[in-house]
């Protein structure tokens, strides 16, 4: 039987693709590095991956989860963002001592004056329950390492976390790995009941290192070197737009038998811009503020801060304008979609992201959006 090729490259969300480049600043921020930390009993409980949708979040805390798997006496628990957090955390801890041999099979043992109860429903696992198995766990020098995907602020967040600070509290043995959005993670750490997190660690998602695209896109696409230079170039090291890219050349060339030349590039450079505006910049535009947008927008078409003041309608003195204006300049940085770039300037991160704005503002686009 003739084994068919598989398309290396993956642009579905939620999935770690099979080629996975570095998306973090330093060796120190490895997914190895940072389970060597939890393994030496790091006392930052907290890991919190931010970045950009698209920017590879989920597949960084995928390869930490990999690498924190093999450390001796720790437990992985996954934990979904969606469901009742608190008690799927209690049934989680229920199978570690029931799958690892940890106790009897009995329903209930006397440990230290309290007790282990194993014939509740995923339903009914309270926070002392949770702080009972907990103690145990840390009394027989186990870890448990709980990851959380698409961490955000809701009310069974809330909760949950309170818990974690009550554990920790206690000195037991856990932690927490989770990525989000930056204005998510942001909203939680600044729950004024939730104090545990405010000294959390962060790893900021960075862009990919170009050269290591394009030696990815030498390695599996035909390309001539100076067609897959402008490949690489074209995605502008956003970890989205590098696997979105590259399958659709390799569908293209490998499946469709087209070509491997700058006719076929130039070709499926259109798709590609379709695809990136509609799959990630639609979902990032549609969930800012209308003076957000009126802010990208402004910076887009070159505007002072006093014609940007003028398009949200603030009408006041140009300082306060000033001021006003550089409140969403703050938030744009932190939601990660500009960076400064000297002399009070900003550049956006994300490639096309500038043509994706005047689509906006283009009356023939499907997706405008007048607000000059």
């Amino acid at each position: 039987m003739i084994s068919k090729l598989k398309n290396p490259f993956d642009p579905s969300f939620g999935t770690p693709p099979q080629i996975i480049l570095p998306n973090y600043q330093s060796d120190f921020e490895s997914p190895i590095s940072v389970a060597q930390a939890i393994a030496y009993d790091d006392p930052n409980r907290v890991i919190f991956i931010t970045g950009l949708r698209g920017s590879g979040k989920t597949a960084l805390l995928t390869q930490i989860e990999q690498q924190v798997v093999k450390l001796p006496n720790t437990y992985v628990v996954e934990i979904d963002n969606n469901q009742r957090m608190v008690q799927n955390f209690g049934h989680n801890l229920k199978n570690i001592f029931k799958m690892h041999a940890l106790t009897d099979k009995i329903a209930s043992i006397s440990v230290m004056g309290f007790g282990l109860s194993f014939n509740k429903t995923n339903e009914d696992y309270t926070t002392q329950d949770i702080e009972n198995f907990m103690t145990m766990l840390t009394k027989l020098n186990k870890r448990v390492v709980i990851f959380i995907d698409e961490f955000n602020h809701k009310e069974n967040t809330r909760e949950f976390i309170q818990l974690l600070q009550n554990l920790k509290r206690h000195n037991l043995n856990f932690y927490l790995v989770a990525d989000g959005l930056p204005k998510m993670i942001y909203d939680i750490e600044h729950d004024q009941t939730l104090t545990f997190l405010k000294r959390a660690r962060h790893i900021q998602t960075t862009m990919l290192n170009i050269n290591e695209i394009e030696m990815e896109y030498q390695k599996h696409l035909n390309f001539a070197p100076v067609v897959t230079h402008q490949i690489a170039q074209l995605t502008g090291g956003y970890s989205f737009g590098f696997q979105l890219l590259g399958y659709k050349l390799w569908n293209a060339t490998m499946i469709s038998q087209q070509s491997a030349n700058q006719q076929t590039f130039d070709a499926i450079k259109s798709l590609y811009i379709q695809d990136l505006f509609t799959q990630s910049y639609d979902i990032i535009f549609d969930n800012l503020s209308n003076h957000d947008r009126e802010y990208l927008v402004g910076t887009a078409n070159n505007m002072t801060t006093t014609q940007i003041a003028d398009l949200m309608n603030y009408q006041k003195s140009a300082k306060q304008q000033q001021n006003y204006v550089n409140q969403y300049r703050r938030r744009m940085i932190q939601q990660d979609l500009i960076i400064p770039a000297g002399n009070g300037r900003v550049k956006f991160k994300l490639p096309l992201f500038k043509e994706y704005l005047a689509d906006t503002q283009n009356p023939d686009s499907i997706r405008y959006n007048p607000l000059i």
